[in-house]
């Protein structure tokens, strides 16, 4: 069984993705992807670490990392989140090199492994809540899938969004085992659609270059 066809093309989603993106420059995206590769050792992050990784003035990686939304700091002050990217439980849960990690939702491990290397993912389909499980290397590629045809969950452009993108965002995007189960959920969530895994897995290509500076595939 094929996914459908959904009614927006990968380029208008992609625009819209890059349209509720920080406009990043060099260093930006240096100091963000640097972010992700240290909190993917299962640890929180300090300014000083983070600046260092980047090759960057603390006061500069300071500045940036508290003007962008999606940063979440611990209670010494230290990043704990970024990104997609979470040490705290949540439903979506990945492993890589022996640390347990979690995602903001089930779209960010695509993107995710392209800059902190491959991962083990972990999550569950909302609707019937059987597990699923594959792995995705950092070329994007998708192996030992439990759901060869499983599908995701997406959020159509212009629906409102804001800086608190686990609400606006995050908690509309979900793996399903089949369109069958997806099309359940989306019907009863106004505003969301049914997404490939393939055009999904391209929309990630395309963020993490855009977001991170990853060299496309």
């Amino acid at each position: 069984m094929t996914a459908p066809t959904p009614a927006l093309s990968v380029d208008a989603i992609g625009a819209a993705l890059a349209a509720a993106t920080p406009g990043l420059d060099e260093d930006g995206r240096r100091l963000a992807a640097a972010v992700l590769r240290l909190l993917s050792a299962g640890e929180p992050v300090s300014v000083p670490t983070a600046a260092a990784a980047a090759g960057m003035p603390a006061s500069r990686a300071g500045r940036l990392l508290r003007s962008w939304p999606g940063v979440f700091w611990d209670d010494r002050d230290l990043v704990a989140g970024f990104w997609g990217l979470a040490l705290a439980r949540m439903p979506h849960r990945i492993r890589r090199a022996g640390a347990d990690l979690h995602a903001w939702c089930a779209w960010d491990p695509l993107f995710l492994a392209q800059v902190i290397g491959g991962l083990q993912v972990a999550t569950a389909d909302p609707v019937s809540g059987e597990a699923i499980n594959y792995r995705i290397a950092s070329n994007g590629a998708i192996t030992a899938a439990s759901h060869p045809h499983s599908v995701l969950s997406f959020l159509r452009p212009g629906q409102p969004r804001d800086d608190e993108v686990m609400t606006t965002f995050c908690h509309y995007v979900w793996h399903f085992t089949d369109p069958a189960t997806a099309q359940r959920w989306t019907a009863a969530h106004p505003g969301t659609f049914v997404l490939s895994l393939d055009d999904a897995a391209e929309l990630a290509r395309r963020h993490g270059a855009r977001a991170f500076g990853v060299p496309s595939a």
